[in-house]
């Protein structure tokens, strides 16, 4: 009997990681002979362990934190997000040897908030908090569907106006404004997106677990609040968004979408979403009752 077709997340660390049970769940499910595991891999030997990767017959790799723009180098192709966001998550290995690069962050993110909430980013005006590498994808994938302003703000100004300026060399036709967040009431007036990309929120440190990354007074009725922060699903900054009147898109979601717009590239059958999201929740709920 032939061994499982070997797919992975290179990180570093890896021990938080979730894609595996998202990953080889929906194997399970679709009767599909895929095995996907997470590898701890140390900066000083990424492209090792890629190469290594495609020596040993693997399909795919998804790429996490801190590999995302490191990997760009080692890729013989890059997809057009992968081109303009300057980061890969996603790489598939051709039959030919060659690599191809992927990002489907941004996508992942768009499907789910047009599936959670039937809205869109065109013409729409937006804030996204932070300006790591989440910030960048999606950053780069509200200006490509055309918003009519987006506005960028991070603790470190000067890594806000540098994602800003990124943004518009990556869309030209887009309108980025970037700044710190010494006012971010004069940031979010009037804002029909929010997107929370910081770590704020994430379960592990009290009080940045309650720390809400915008005053609640500031997040508008109506607007779209989205979290990148899935561990624990419902954050500060969602719960806050929700006593608003905001609309909230759950940062777990985010995580599925991501993975299934992958998951498609490497097997060309869709991820049982409904599923997979249901036993991402469950692992989580597991999670935080033996850390809490």
């Amino acid at each position: 009997m032939p061994n499982p077709i070997p797919l992975g997340v290179f990180g570093f660390p890896a021990g938080h990681i979730l894609s595996p049970v998202l990953h080889n769940k929906a194997a399970e499910e679709l009767g599909l002979d895929y095995h996907y595991l997470a590898y701890e891999v140390h900066p000083d030997y990424l492209e090792e362990a890629v190469r290594g990767a495609r020596a040993m017959g693997f399909r795919g790799l998804t790429i996490t934190i801190p590999h995302k723009v490191a990997v760009v180098k080692f890729m013989d192709e890059l997809s057009e997000d992968a081109r303009l966001m300057g980061a890969v998550n996603t790489i598939i290995f051709e039959e030919d040897g060659r690599l191809i690069g992927h990002n489907t962050d941004g996508i992942g993110w768009l499907r789910f908030l047009e599936e959670t909430t039937g809205e869109h980013p065109r013409e729409k005006k937006c804030l996204v908090l932070g300006a790591g590498g989440a910030a960048r994808a999606i950053a780069v994938k509200i200006a490509q569907c055309g918003a009519a302003h987006l506005e960028i703000r991070n603790r470190t100004y000067e890594k806000a106006m540098e994602l800003a300026h990124f943004v518009e060399k990556s869309v030209p036709s887009s309108k980025v404004k970037g700044g710190g967040l010494d006012d971010l009431y004069s940031a979010a007036d009037g804002c029909e997106i929010i997107v929370n990309t910081t770590s704020l929120g994430m379960w592990g440190n009290a009080e940045r677990m309650a720390t809400p990354p915008i005053p609640e007074d500031a997040i508008p009725n109506g607007c779209i609040c989205s979290d990148a922060v899935y561990i624990p699903p419902d954050t500060e900054f969602l719960k806050a968004a929700r006593r608003a009147g905001a609309q909230i898109v759950h940062g777990t979601g985010w995580l599925v979408y991501q993975a299934a717009a992958a998951w498609k590239m490497w097997t060309g059958v869709d991820m049982p979403t409904d599923i997979v999201m249901e036993v991402l929740h469950e692992a989580l709920e597991l999670r935080l009752g033996i850390e809490g």
